[in-house]
């Protein structure tokens, strides 16, 4: 789940770009990863869920898969 969104412009001011926080649990721990998104992907909102794929034994590990709705 994304739990922060900071916004800012794009090169040139052009567009904008987003580092997003999100937090996701795997078994009793809780990892709270920042990761800044391509500026081709839309504005991400707080509370939307995001599809990652991460290391079973490095679960600090992770790749953004998607966004769910």
């Amino acid at each position: 789940m994304i739990t922060e969104n900071a916004l800012g412009y794009g090169p040139k001011g052009m567009g904008f770009t987003q580092i997003i926080t999100i937090s996701y649990q795997v078994d009793d721990s809780v990892y709270v990863q920042k990761k800044k998104l391509s500026q081709r992907i839309d504005k991400k909102e707080i509370g939307s869920k995001v599809l990652i794929e991460y290391a079973v034994k490095d679960p600090g590990n992770f790749e953004i898969k998607g966004f769910l709705k």
